[in-house]
């Protein structure tokens, strides 16, 4: 699997924007640590989520594809982000258009995320994505909420489990699945529960050897949070782009808005 090999891991990249927070804070979430960011410029992104939000605009996909790229290989191609919320963070797309990552793309990610000790997210319309097309966020960093969680086994009928995968849930009061095993086998069982999946959108979180899984319900909590909660704010890192929603914010609120975010714990 060339692809897998070749993605660059965390090396320093000039061509990346930086991460530069006007602001940061500490919370408690469900008893786990999270950092809240105040990040002005990504409302800067065009078609962001929002209620004006057009039903169609031609995709800027080809235009990133044609312009931005940093590798390709594979069927996939790495990009920056304009906007981003961590350091070093690139996008990883497919190149044929597609709105969810397919097996190949899945398994490259896990391999990634195992191979730099990093994290991937994943969003899509209807849970924060401001472009249509499937593409990652990966990260060469890691965060403590997810760890924080304690855990609980997850239904045993979901899905025809592949060897040597488990299927885990975060005790929390919604539904928080992960998925934890080597990363082609990890990439089978995300790929059944998306064929499984009976909401429109979710949430993926890629990190520690382990896929988390938020399906949703809801794409922007408010007021609890006043903006598209995606798979930053599961991670542990909720994006604010305005000085008075980053300041008021608690986290009694922020537990609100998975809640309300999120769907039913299984």
């Amino acid at each position: 699997m060339h692809a897998r090999m070749s993605l660059p891991p965390s090396q320093q990249d000039p061509r990346l924007a930086a991460f530069a927070p006007a602001a940061e804070r500490s919370l408690q979430v469900f008893g786990a640590p999270v950092t809240l960011v105040l990040l002005p410029s990504r409302k800067l992104r065009r078609d962001r989520p929002s209620a004006d939000r057009p039903a169609f605009r031609q995709s800027p996909v080809p235009r990133i594809l044609g312009e931005e790229v940093l590798w390709r290989g594979e069927g996939l191609a790495l990009t920056p982000n304009r906007y981003p919320f961590a350091a070093q963070q690139r996008l990883l797309w497919p190149i044929e258009p597609r709105r969810e990552p397919d097996l190949a793309m899945w398994t490259t990610i896990g391999a990634w995320v195992d191979g730099c000790d990093g994290t991937a997210l994943l969003n899509n319309i209807g849970s924060a994505a401001s472009i249509a097309r499937a593409h990652a966020h990966l990260i060469p960093e890691r965060l403590p909420f997810l760890d924080g969680l304690a855990e609980r086994p997850a239904p045993a009928d979901l899905l025809e489990v592949p060897p040597g995968v488990q299927i885990v849930a975060k005790d929390v009061p919604f539904c928080l699945l992960g998925v934890r095993g080597p990363a082609a086998q990890r990439a089978l069982a995300i790929q059944r529960l998306a064929d499984a999946r009976l909401t429109a959108a979710w949430n993926v979180l890629c990190t520690n050897g382990t896929a988390w899984l938020y399906p949703r319900r809801q794409e922007t909590p408010a007021p609890h949070f006043p903006y598209a909660l995606g798979a930053s704010e599961v991670w542990g890192r909720w994006c604010y782009g305005d000085e008075d929603a980053f300041a008021q914010a608690t986290g009694a609120m922020l537990e609100q808005a998975l809640l309300a975010a999120g769907s039913p714990a299984l």
